[in-house]
């Protein structure tokens, strides 16, 4: 009469499917694909960029699909993995070859690979790889920011936005392995609100930081080179780390 009592909490645990948690995910994704879009300045770009974008997406969602859905629609996922990958190996094709002048190929790859790798960390395609990924897919993006900061092919404040979607970005991430490899999936517990509330945090002391950067900019101190205000920008990290953990 035990046996099924005592087979409860095995099978529960059994149950229970670690992958990243859905609120954070989207909201990685989108950062990330907004601090791309903030360093690009031609329609060519941006319309590689779309492409890029929904590939990515597609990727993403039909990863967890193929992996954790319904054995009727893991068929479904395998042809949308298939077809996000093609779409975004297209977009990095015409990225690589199309826009005129070599900067703007060089603003654009890493961006476009960035948010690549990071749909598959959130996908997941192995969960223990998750991080890994997370940090190479961001640190892609940010690569792109930097490129295009170097270049002066962006504003100072677009160029001080992107650095914080992509840390909103690296953020939500994190935080959405961490909640999917705590709380896993299969126990009913709604995150949502709290995935929001940390991301919300991250956005809100990153627009902080932003207004001190933009301040001592707004100084005039002669011979203020573009690297201290990226040291400032780097300075917010810090203190965006310290206060979500």
């Amino acid at each position: 009469m035990t046996a099924p009592d005592s087979a409860g909490p095995a099978e529960a645990t059994a149950r229970l499917v670690r992958r990243p948690a859905v609120a954070s995910s989207v909201i990685a994704l989108a950062a990330g694909g907004v601090a791309v879009a903030l360093v690009v300045d031609s329609t060519l770009q941006r319309g590689i960029l779309r492409l890029a974008v929904g590939g990515a997406l597609a990727f993403g969602i039909g990863g967890r699909l193929a992996r954790h859905g319904e054995t009727d629609l893991r068929a479904l996922g395998a042809l949308v993995v298939l077809g996000g990958g093609l779409a975004v190996l297209v977009a990095m094709g015409q990225a690589a070859t199309r826009p005129p002048q070599l900067v703007h190929r060089i603003e654009l790859l890493p961006g476009i690979a960035g948010l690549w790798t990071l749909s598959a960390a959130l996908a997941p395609v192995r969960f223990p790889w998750s991080r890994a990924l997370t940090d190479v897919g961001t640190g892609l993006v940010f690569l792109g920011v930097l490129v295009t900061g170097v270049t002066r092919g962006a504003g100072t404040t677009a160029l001080l936005l992107a650095t914080i979607a992509t840390i909103v970005a690296w953020d939500a991430a994190e935080n959405a392995v961490s909640v999917g490899g705590q709380m896993g999936v299969q126990r009913g517990a709604s995150t949502v609100r709290a995935e929001l509330v940390h991301s919300g945090v991250t956005a809100g002391v990153g627009v902080g930081s932003i207004v001190v950067v933009l301040a001592v900019a707004r100084l005039g101190i002669d011979g203020l080179p573009f690297g201290a205000l990226v040291a400032l920008i780097v300075g917010s990290v810090v203190l965006v780390l310290g206060t979500n953990r």
